[in-house]
């Protein structure tokens, strides 16, 4: 079956990749909406890294269709109805228009039946399969499964957790959170948001060369206590 993936860049939409590539599933291209804003906070999308988005392509080998998003939650309702104006819509309008022969959406969806349910709402209205393999999985226990898996991440935003975690790896935070089973180990409260920089399927690997810690624009002069990553400069490396 072919498919195409919604991505963030995050390790929970790559793993994902990963895993359906492994079960067979043969990826037709990339999905990624994305806002203006390095910090707007969105329901359905992470927007932290966005800067090296367009390298997942030469990663994985595929196109990637992209669509800008206000971000805009015009419907809440657990169970979505297609409402115009609201972030959703952008993605099933980007997905109605790619010119490939696919069958199916991927997504990284693990706690959030919100966001899934969203996506299901989407694929059912294009006759599209919606394929969320990590959906309802432990948490400690998927977050070890990515590291045995290889997947390399650096942490990106933190909202919930230290400052000093930016940057680090998903070791780096399976070492904090394998004493906390009663954490979001994956981030799925919004704790924490990641890049992949190299995965298994990857043919080219990405290295940060220059970057940057900022505080929340909304968080300056308060306590600060959300920070995100700008990346400058970044390269890729054959594999």
């Amino acid at each position: 079956m072919n498919f195409i993936a919604l991505i963030s860049g995050g390790k929970d939409s790559i793993y994902t990749v990963n895993l359906l590539i492994k079960e067979g599933y043969k990826l037709q291209g990339l999905v990624y909406i994305y806002s203006v804003s390095d910090t707007i906070d969105s329901y359905m999308y992470q927007t932290v890294g966005k800067e090296v988005i367009q390298a997942y392509s030469q990663c994985l080998n595929v196109p990637l269709f992209v669509k800008e998003s206000k971000c805009l939650a015009k419907n809440t309702d657990l169970n979505y109805k297609p409402t115009n104006e609201d972030e959703v819509e952008d993605l099933f309008f980007v997905l109605k228009e790619i010119p490939l022969d696919y069958q199916a959406v991927s997504s990284g969806a693990i706690l959030s039946s919100y966001q899934k349910n969203r996506v299901d709402s989407v694929c059912k209205r294009l006759n599209k399969v919606s394929l969320a393999p990590l959906y309802n999985k432990n948490q400690l226990n998927l977050l070890q499964e990515m590291i045995n898996y290889k997947i390399k991440a650096l942490v990106v935003k933190v909202a919930g957790i230290e400052k000093e975690f930016l940057l680090k790896n998903l070791e780096d935070l399976y070492e904090y959170y394998k004493d906390k089973p009663h954490h979001n180990a994956c981030g799925e409260g919004g704790e924490y948001e990641t890049i992949v920089l190299d995965s298994p399927c990857f043919v080219k690997r990405i290295v940060f060369t220059k970057t940057e810690i900022l505080p929340h624009p909304d968080e300056i002069g308060k306590k600060e206590n959300c920070f995100f990553v700008k990346i400058h400069e970044f390269k890729l490396e054959n594999k």
